[in-house]
């Protein structure tokens, strides 16, 4: 609101003070994708989209994230699906270098100049989308028409050996495990190994 696009402008923030640059209408075509962010100091930024509702269920849901800087970005990803209902789970893939090309399960699907995003259904329980320069990868998910968001990290730069979490709704919740081949029976819940199996994984296609 109030900046024409594609034309630079500067703002001054001191330390503690937040500047929220938003979108002039809430059509997808009109909002912030591809914008570029540059600081003299370091920065966070966060991404939120407010009152996302998917056509036909009816639920609506803020969604956002913290964002990563470009040069931690990377060129492979994996994304596992969640439990949305029909077609609403997406990845949007945004290139920061033009002529980068990007693969889904291995297959070429199109090539982009920097800013700008492709959207990709997920289908398959497990998608691999490859580029051949660094790309931002960011995913809708969520249970029924309940929607949630994420910037996914690079497969090279994520994992962890442990991780502690808490069930706080008696509604259902749900963890999606990804694992380095050779992995699939390492796991324990608790101290408890026969919770997760290694006949209950799939492989990633590509």
């Amino acid at each position: 609101i109030g900046h024409a696009a594609g034309v630079p402008y500067t703002i001054t923030l001191n330390r503690g003070q937040t500047y929220a640059a938003v979108a002039a209408s809430p059509m997808p075509n009109q909002h912030l994708e591809g914008s570029r962010v540059s600081s003299n100091k370091p920065i966070a930024i966060t991404l939120a989209d407010d009152l996302i509702s998917p056509i036909g269920f009816g639920c609506a849901d803020m969604v956002g994230d913290q964002t990563i800087p470009v040069s931690i970005t990377g060129t492979e990803y994996m994304a596992t699906r969640g439990y949305l209902n029909g077609s609403l789970e997406k990845l949007y893939v945004t290139a920061t270098a033009n002529n980068t090309a990007i693969f889904k399960d291995g297959i070429q699907v199109i090539t982009l100049t920097a800013g700008q995003t492709y959207e990709v259904t997920v289908t398959n329980p497990s998608i691999y989308i490859r580029s051949s320069n660094p790309v931002y990868v960011y995913q809708i998910s969520g249970i029924g028409c309940e929607l949630g968001s994420a910037i996914l990290p690079p497969i090279k730069c994520t994992g962890s050996l442990s991780a502690t979490f808490a069930k706080s709704t008696t509604r259902q919740i749900y963890m999606n495990l990804l694992v380095k081949n050779g992995g699939q029976g390492s796991f324990k819940v608790n101290n408890n190994p026969t919770i997760i199996i290694a006949d209950s994984f799939r492989v990633v296609p590509g």
